[in-house]
């Protein structure tokens, strides 16, 4: 039965859509549109519209959630662009050097490098500077926030190494976001490994639907991951929902599949790992209080939102650390419009969704907009130097260790 005889037609997709909200309605947009469009005869053989209309989803898991039929529009849409040419979509170029960027780590590390050097420039750019907004995903935190001190080394005994994938971005574009996972982790006693020879998780080309390449970079991180017993901690909430799929991409093989489980039955996403320790521990908050509470707002990613029901144990180790004032969205979280490479492809669409949730975020005035995945935190500092605000960006990990460590960032 296709997915348009199942479909009710009930519109329960376009409520909850971005990309519908943010093209007006456009009905070829909605996941009720695409299930029609998959059936009709004269799109059999994909046309450059169709596959247009077909990279037009972030791929946020929205539509499948709400869907009363359970249809999974993400696996249908994933399976429609496995048939498209390499370069399908608008700026379809451009994403296919990402993907290739994101499978050769010599050239993201190249491309981190760079980036960090530019983004040192972006302050003396002038604020409606197109190139500022470029570089906005580099730039560094304001000269303000406190630098938390290294801890103290200590030796930490084997039995307390914990494996640990931290994703593409801490590993070769934001080492802060490396280094903050260390101090953490090495605050409750355990040391972070890095096995050798780990690569991307392998989202972006899934999601490009490029299976060949998806299953060879889950084939190489299984056999790197399954050399290591015990917990395999994931810092990136994006790379954590993929790898939890590994066995899903390898059903076809029996073999590889039962691996993928094994795999797949020790990953522990960091914040949930953190949540556990501390709800084990005995009560305390982290940190000083301030002169005024830092007002901080969470932002939910889709993936953990949508797919793994993460939402509460972020929010909890935020409201352990004195002197935090976590705001909310009166209606509720919302897509930033990132999308993996979804910001590449359609950068109107994607800064129409930006802009609508950093206008309602910023009028909540918050100190500092924290998120887990890499993704999502490099459109949030893209969205707040468009809009000229001085709001800072950093990963959940990196606030945490600066709140344990020098109290925390004065809201005042």
């Amino acid at each position: 039965m296709t997915n348009s005889i199942r479909c009710a037609k009930c519109g329960a997709c376009t409520v909850v859509c971005p990309v519908y909200k943010a093209s007006g309605g456009l009905e070829s947009y909605s996941a009720r549109g695409r299930n029609h469009l998959a059936t009709v005869p004269e799109f059999a053989r994909p046309t450059p519209a169709y596959e247009d209309i077909f990279s037009k989803c972030l791929l946020c898991g929205a539509c499948t959630r709400a869907c009363p039929r359970g249809i999974d529009v993400n696996r249908e849409t994933i399976r429609a662009r496995s048939g498209f040419s390499r370069f399908y979509g608008r700026h379809g170029f451009q994403k296919y050097l990402a993907r290739q960027a994101l499978r050769h780590p010599e050239i993201l590390g190249a491309a981190g490098r760079l980036g960090r050097t530019a983004g040192r420039l972006t302050r003396r750019l002038p604020p409606d500077s197109g190139l500022r907004l470029r570089l906005a995903m580099f730039e560094p935190p304001a000269a303000e926030v406190p630098a938390a001190p290294a801890p103290v080394s200590r030796p930490i005994p084997q039995a307390a190494a914990l494996t640990w994938f931290p994703g593409c971005a801490a590993e070769y574009l934001f080492p802060e976001i490396a280094s903050a996972c260390r101090d953490l982790l090495a605050g409750h006693g355990f040391d972070l490994v890095v096995p050798e020879g780990l690569g991307c998780c392998g989202l972006a080309h899934h999601a490009a639907g490029d299976g060949a390449t998806a299953l060879a970079l889950a084939r190489r991180n299984i056999e790197i991951l399954e050399r290591r017993p015990g917990p395999i901690l994931i810092s990136c909430a994006s790379c954590f929902a993929h790898l939890r799929h590994y066995r899903d991409l390898l059903a076809d093989d029996p073999l590889w599949q039962e691996r993928a489980a094994a795999v797949g039955d020790r990953l522990e996403e960091m914040m949930q790992f953190l949540d556990g320790l501390a709800a084990t521990a005995a009560p305390e908050h982290i940190g000083a209080a301030a002169k005024r509470p830092l007002r901080v707002f969470y932002h939910d990613p889709c993936h953990l939102r949508h797919e793994v029901a993460i939402a509460r144990e972020p929010r909890r180790l935020l409201q352990r650390a004195a002197g935090v004032d976590l705001v909310e969205l009166p209606g509720g979280p919302q897509c930033c419009g990132q999308g993996g490479l979804f910001h590449i492809g359609a950068p109107e669409l994607a800064a129409l969704i930006r802009d609508d949730l950093a206008a309602k975020v910023l009028a909540l005035q918050p100190d500092i907009v924290t998120s887990t995945c890499s993704g999502c935190l490099m459109q949030w500092k893209t969205a707040l130097t468009a809009a000229g605000s001085p709001v800072k960006v950093m990963h959940l990990a990196e606030l945490l260790r600066l709140i344990a460590a020098v109290g925390t960032v004065d809201g005042a």
